[in-house]
């Protein structure tokens, strides 16, 4: 069996060159005056003058996906399964089940840079005032996605375990 989660790892790198690249096309044409929290729920917009913490998303960003890689991606995570149906499990199996965690791990992460980018460009286009804020349909629309992603792998792992 193939490894798709190396490249859903592939694809969450290139998102995160997609953010830097836009962070660092952008920060020169920021106005003096630049957001730094946008308006999600009527809270106000927090503008500040134009500095580095511009940075500061895709800094988090890559630190968020450096934890995942750090927690999914670096060796066999089949050790650290704890279920209790687990015991009796044959060895494909159990890799099997550590294979779908790190699949649905950075099949989420795919998601959450979505927003970090969506974030960021909300950012930069209130800047300039050409939007008002996030996209509420997109940006919920996201969050609805990452939630599904909970019963897709317990169907998943059924699957599995009936094999």
């Amino acid at each position: 069996m193939k490894k798709p989660w190396r490249l859903l790892i592939l694809f969450n790198v290139i998102l995160l060159c997609i953010s830097w690249v836009m962070a660092v096309y952008a920060y020169p044409r920021l106005p003096m005056e630049m957001p730094l929290w946008l308006n999600f729920c009527g809270q106000p917009v927090i503008k500040m003058q134009k500095s580095l913490i511009f940075f500061l998303y895709p800094v988090i960003q890559s630190l968020f996906n450096l934890c995942f890689l750090l927690v999914y991606g670096v060796g066999p995570i089949s050790k650290k399964i704890s279920y209790k149906d687990l015991v009796y499990l044959n060895q494909k199996k159990k890799k099997l089940l550590g294979e779908l965690k790190k699949e649905i791990a950075f099949l989420a992460l795919i998601f959450f840079n979505l927003i970090f980018i969506h974030i960021h460009r909300s950012l930069i286009l209130l800047a300039h005032e050409v939007e008002k804020g996030v996209e509420p349909k997109y940006f919920y629309s996201i969050f609805v996605i990452i939630i599904i992603l909970i019963p897709y792998y317990h169907m998943r792992k059924r699957m599995i375990l009936k094999k």
